[in-house]
């Protein structure tokens, strides 16, 4: 690292904002771990409702148990084991319906091979709880063709902002067809976690970096330093360079660290099991062929780009205002604006705009395993995919407006 980027990487770090910045992100993944933890429950054999660590120890012990390939026998050897419960008449109330200690003793620890089950056989956009009453083991040896049938059924969906095409339909029916099965099952609670609350985490790490990069410019216009440093030898090549290099090491840096310990709190807390799974143990319809690591790795790629974007656009924001403050109240109405902007019910177009956003960016798992679209130049591209080449467009711009903003500044 070369002396000034040393220096500009200095004046970013020392500064309180940014170590209160820090402190905000570490305080934030700790919280959300503990809610996390906290809001864990489940009901043990004999019907005791245990919670937190206890629940979520229990819930790895049973889920454990089906990890491996997820073939249609083990589907029907579920099915019977439900049908062989839900017969029994000692495991049965006045109502015929399972009494609560039948369900506590049998039933919790098939709960997600059950889900499973109800949810692919239940009709498109619905979750028919008792559905699994009406299988049998012949039905159970079609879940993976119900599993593309109910695909279909999806795509063929009526949406007020527009349907799908036949050539989309086809993409995604061949992008499902490709998916290697049986499907490989595991305990997946913990990288579920980690997925749920990304999205917000992301949108903190974001919101500190926009504090940290706001001074960047704006700072030395506010002191008057800009006048001294483009009235010397680099001021107006090399020390915006280490001005770049130096926030974009500050924002990959807190974001990776940032990720990571967030991650490294909630598996260490929920388990690290399930890596290897297929992603469609978390969403049963995602159309891409990937295990449950391999799209954490895209997710998080997506944020980190999305937070290089956020970085971007506050140094060119910088470069434009007399001071860091407006820079900031203008980045938290960047950030946090179109999270209050609803879905358009009408323009599919609205939508996919509002969503390269990096606020919504950040949504990166619902990107991954969804069935968003953009056509560029006659080719289907998948949104999350789209969605990584325009932010990495989008920073490529902003740098040369950047910098040639701050080198033609006038000193007054």
């Amino acid at each position: 690292m070369d002396a000034l980027t040393r220096f500009e990487l200095q004046k970013i770090t020392r500064k309180r904002s940014f170590l209160a910045g820090i402190m905000i992100v570490i305080l934030a993944a700790l919280f959300l771990t503990n809610m996390m933890v906290a809001g864990t429950w489940i009901i043990n054999e004999d019907g005791e409702k245990l919670k937190g660590l206890a629940a979520i120890s229990l819930r790895k012990e049973y889920d454990r148990k089906h990890a491996g390939p997820l073939t249609v026998d083990k589907v029907a050897e579920a099915v019977k084991r439900h049908k062989k419960i839900t017969y029994d008449p000692k495991n049965l109330n006045a109502n015929k319906e399972l009494t609560s200690e039948a369900y506590a003793k049998f039933e919790v620890m098939d709960e997600q091979m059950d889900n499973l089950l109800r949810f692919t056989f239940s009709p498109v956009k619905e979750y028919d709880y008792h559905v699994i009453e009406k299988l049998n083991s012949s039905s159970a040896q079609t879940f993976y063709q119900k599993r593309i049938e109910k695909i279909i059924d999806y795509l063929n969906y009526d949406y007020s902002y527009g349907n799908y095409s036949v050539n989309e339909k086809d993409f995604f029916i061949e992008m499902n067809k490709s998916i290697p099965v049986p499907f490989q099952m595991d305990y997946v609670t913990g990288w579920q976690k980690v997925f749920q609350s990304l999205r917000s985490f992301f949108l903190i790490i974001s919101f500190v970096i926009a504090i940290s990069l706001a001074p960047v410019f704006a700072s030395e216009y506010q002191s008057g330093t800009d006048s001294v440093i483009l009235s010397t030898r680099y001021g107006r090549n090399k020390i915006i360079t280490a001005k770049f290099k130096a926030s974009f090491i500050v924002t990959c840096g807190v974001t990776c660290i940032a990720i990571g310990t967030y991650t490294l709190l909630l598996l260490g807390s929920f388990g690290f099991y399930g890596a290897d799974a297929s992603v469609q143990m978390i969403d049963l319809l995602s159309p891409v062929p990937y295990t449950v690591f391999q799209t954490y790795l895209w997710v998080v790629f997506i944020g980190i780009l999305a937070c290089m974007l956020v970085g971007a656009v506050t140094l060119w924001l910088s470069s434009w205002m007399n001071s860091p403050f407006p820079v900031i109240i203008a980045m938290g109405i960047f950030l946090i604006g179109p999270l209050f902007i609803p879905a358009s019910k009408s323009s599919l177009l609205f939508n996919q705009l509002m969503d390269l956003l990096p606020g919504n960016m950040f949504d990166g798992f619902k990107k991954v395993t969804g069935y968003g679209i953009i056509h560029v130049f006659g080719q289907i591209i998948p949104q999350y995919k789209f969605t990584i080449g325009f932010a990495i467009i989008s920073i490529a711009l902003l740098l040369p407006l950047t910098y040639h903003k701050f080198r033609k500044h006038q000193v007054t």
